[in-house]
């Protein structure tokens, strides 16, 4: 449903029941319930806000953040940040029937629910309370005291670090925004527009086909990549900028070099990760594949904006591609690979989303997405 709900802080905020539908949510609860049997807990309890939200949207739906409390048995319920004039809408937009409100009482509202459903002791698992402000926090904790607190947080991560085949069809629904944004900046900036007319106009595109959240880094008026902060008219060559587009949680992003260089410095790196990438492969052998095609300046500048990581409902989630990281890659997952290279005789900027089968990286395939008509009303 569309409720009537301001878009300008984000974008289209809605449940693609379509794409994600109840039963898919059934799922993911019942895989955390059998790994919180195995783990002996009796509930989890896990926080998000509009910023930090990949622990909660998981289990609970996009764009509702609050303190959500999962219990072996029994109905889960959230309370959300949110004032409760927002409470209907919110409602819409998760399958939790037991959405609430409850300010300052939130911890003592968690420990009633857990009561409620015959939890009075045992172990709790926790993640995302990093989120909390201190006296929410606080509070919490001295509400749950009566139990025995525990991370799930390593566990919990690791069940989603590969993708189910919804997740998978969102992401590329949200790969095919950030093209469209990449191909609409393209082309104006080909009519011979400035560098932030061009982000300016991705932006408005991907807003258009849908994407609720939009971040975008290029070279306005430097060499260096940095969001947009005001208007100017200056063009750069190349045109570089990178753009990341978000539905129903999750991450896709593109990178743009205008002109087209296949043979540029970043170009090759990620060629190179990409041909690197397999299961059992650490990380930092990743990151040392492309490292090895630049020069040292062009390596500085790749390491102080980051090579990639996991992509999901975080852009740049465990394994990150650094070349210190021992952690290894696993079939199913699907990375998001990067590199700015400011050194040679031009900057240049690659990127590629690929996820890793049992024979190395496959490509990851955008859905298309197409603008809506816009309409015009003639008043008589």
């Amino acid at each position: 449903m569309l409720s009537l709900e301001p878009s300008i802080k984000r974008g289209l905020t809605f449940w693609d029941r379509a794409l994600l539908s109840p039963d898919e949510f059934d799922e993911r609860v019942r895989l955390v319930r059998e790994d919180m049997r195995r783990r002996g807990l009796a509930a989890i309890v896990i926080a998000g806000n509009m910023y930090e939200d990949e622990d909660l949207v998981f289990l609970v739906g996009y764009n509702v953040d609050g303190v959500f409390v999962l219990p072996a048995q029994g109905e889960p319920a959230i309370f959300t940040n949110s004032g409760s004039r927002e409470s209907f809408f919110l409602r819409e937009l998760t399958w939790v029937s037991d959405l609430s409100h409850r300010g300052a009482q939130t911890g003592a509202a968690v420990a009633e629910t857990l009561r409620s459903c015959g939890v009075t002791s045992g172990r709790i698992g926790v993640a995302g309370l990093q989120v909390l402000a201190v006296q929410p926090y606080n509070d919490l904790v001295r509400n749950l005291a009566a139990y025995q607190i525990e991370d799930f947080t390593p566990g919990y991560r690791a069940l989603r670090q590969k993708l189910r085949p919804r997740e998978r069809a969102a992401m590329r629904v949200a790969f095919g925004m950030a093209d469209a944004a990449a191909i609409a900046a393209e082309k104006i900036y080909a009519a011979g527009a400035s560098n932030a007319s061009a982000v300016i106009e991705a932006e408005r595109v991907a807003r258009r086909v849908g994407a609720w959240d939009v971040r975008i880094l290029s070279n306005l008026d430097g060499d260096e990549l940095r969001p947009f902060e005001r208007l100017s008219d200056e063009r750069r060559d190349p045109f570089l900028m990178w753009v990341a587009t978000r539905y129903q949680g999750y991450w896709a992003a593109r990178a743009v070099n205008v002109p087209a260089d296949p043979k540029s410095e970043a170009a090759r790196a990620v060629a190179a990760m990409s041909a690197a990438a397999r299961p059992g492969a650490p990380a930092g052998e990743i990151a040392a594949a492309g490292l090895v095609c630049l020069s040292e300046a062009s390596r500085r500048t790749a390491l102080a904006y980051g090579l990639g990581g996991c992509i999901g409902l975080a852009m740049d989630a465990p394994p990150l591609i650094r070349p210190d990281s021992r952690e290894v890659l696993a079939r199913g997952m699907t990375l998001l690979l990067h590199v700015f290279a400011e050194g040679g005789d031009r900057p240049s900027l690659a990127g590629a989303m690929i996820e890793i089968g049992a024979n190395g990286a496959q490509t990851v395939d955008a859905i298309p997405a197409s603008l809506p008509p816009i309409t015009a009303t003639v008043c008589a």
